[in-house]
């Protein structure tokens, strides 16, 4: 067990995520921000971020965080690839994720912090509660059992076969009564980190419950409060909803839309459109919206396309848009806000970051979900009127243009999205999650 003691007035904390997840290490990094902008007076603060590779390093480097390495090396391209996810199995063996275990555990046997901060990244969460480390974590939504059976899915999963094919009402009438049984989906039971985890001493044997994995001794939610006050009160008091966060915009290479991007998008006027499938995208999802934006050439819009690498190849993307002048198809990573202020529409998958840079910015959405988690950000956001979700098996050309053209037609979507983001700048998502970690690191 781990047994150093800190000194009242300094502190050590280990950051690590899915650092190959845009949405994570943007999230991870505010966090690491938030609790240095709001240290204690006097008190020593050290932040290390823990990482086994990532293409989005320099956001850490220029937050001013030092990266400690840690095995295994990575290409750190995409969570996917790097883990072998095999779903449900988010990893692809259970040999994957011992490597991963063991090389966090060493790590931390190193570092010695008093405190370590993560996402939903098992190796350091479960390493470090075997090492009696306290944990700190932060996710999207509220994983708890109290929220599952109390409203936090708003709908059927994509994924459920036939009964998706229902109307929505009815589909969410018996998402509202069979909500807490869909626990026992083969996701939420992950046979291969459990086993590596017994086999590097975690006491419980058998398959182990994302519940398992993603218990902190505190937890965070990034999110609006209002998308979960139905069942808030049913929370245990170690799980925070803060709202919603955002990386500082000077951590990217440049502040601001490249020129060719900004005429692009304000060309003659037309309704402009922004897709974007964040870093944990498919290719078919990104292919599937540029057949929707070229499908009929009456459609006067301008659109820009980011084809992320984790996603696809940008010559593939390319292929896929053919030339056509209203698509300007790119793999540059982008000043998000400033893009998504641009916009009329945003085309996206379900990610909290994605979603929550699209509102804030007062821009409505058409979305596509890839997990419950996502459907979950994107049914919040439909429910409030500033969007629409459309399910994955109806992702196609036809449904998401004419979802675009509903959206861009029907100005109560662009009202109902600014209203979101009034609501968004009302609150100090960080400073909030920095008050609730440091009561929490003071009194631990």
């Amino acid at each position: 067990m781990y047994s150093d003691k800190k000194s009242p007035s300094k502190t050590h904390i280990v950051v690590s995520a899915a650092f190959q997840d845009a949405g994570d290490a943007t999230r991870a990094i505010a966090l690491a921000a938030a609790l240095r902008d709001h240290c204690p007076l006097d008190h020593d603060l050290k932040v290390s971020f823990l990482s086994c590779g990532s293409r989005f390093h320099y956001l850490i480097t220029n937050a001013g965080f030092p990266i400690v390495p840690c095995e295994p090396k990575v290409k750190g391209i995409s969570v996917a690839d790097d883990l072998g996810w095999d779903f449900p199995e988010f990893f692809g063996s259970e040999e994957i994720a011992k490597t991963f275990i063991d090389g966090h555990m060493k790590a931390l046997k190193q570092l010695q912090p008093d405190v370590v901060l993560h996402g939903m990244w098992a190796p350091v969460s479960l390493s470090a509660r075997m090492l009696g480390i306290p944990t700190i974590g932060f996710l999207p939504v509220p994983l708890h059992p109290g929220s599952f059976a109390h409203g936090l899915i708003r709908d059927l999963p994509d994924m459920v076969p036939l009964f998706t094919r229902l109307p929505r009402p009815m589909r969410q009438v018996i998402a509202r009564w069979g909500s807490g049984m869909m626990v026992q989906a083969p996701i939420f039971k992950q046979r291969r980190i459990g086993a590596a985890a017994e086999a590097c001493g975690w006491p419980i044997k058998g398959p182990m419950s994302l519940f398992d994995i993603a218990e902190a001794d505190l937890n965070l939610v990034n999110d609006l409060p209002e998308f979960h006050k139905d069942y808030a009160h049913r929370l245990p008091s170690n799980i925070a909803i803060t709202g919603p966060l955002f990386a500082d915009s000077a951590l990217f290479k440049s502040t601001t839309l490249d020129a060719d991007i900004v005429e692009h998008m304000k060309r003659d006027n037309n309704p402009s459109i922004l897709v974007t499938m964040g870093s944990s995208g498919t290719p078919d999802m990104v292919f599937e919206a540029i057949r929707a934006l070229k499908l009929y050439k009456e459609d006067n819009w301008n659109a820009v396309v980011l084809a992320s690498a984790s996603i696809c190849a940008i010559d593939e993307a390319r292929a896929v848009a053919a030339g056509d002048p209203r698509l300007l198809v790119t793999d540059r990573f982008i000043p998000a806000p400033a893009a998504n202020s641009l916009a009329d529409v945003v085309v996206i998958h379900g990610g909290q970051g994605t979603v929550q840079t699209a509102i804030a910015a007062g821009t409505p959405v058409v979305g596509v979900a890839l997990q419950v988690e996502q459907q979950t950000n994107l049914d919040n956001v439909m429910d409030a009127g500033a969007g629409i979700r459309i399910q994955r098996q109806n992702w196609k050309p036809a449904t998401i243009r004419n979802a675009v053209d509903k959206v861009l037609k029907d100005p109560s979507y662009t009202a109902k999205a600014k209203v979101l983001a009034e609501r968004i700048k009302t609150m100090d998502g960080a400073k909030t999650a920095a008050d609730v970690m440091w009561k929490f690191i003071l009194g631990a």
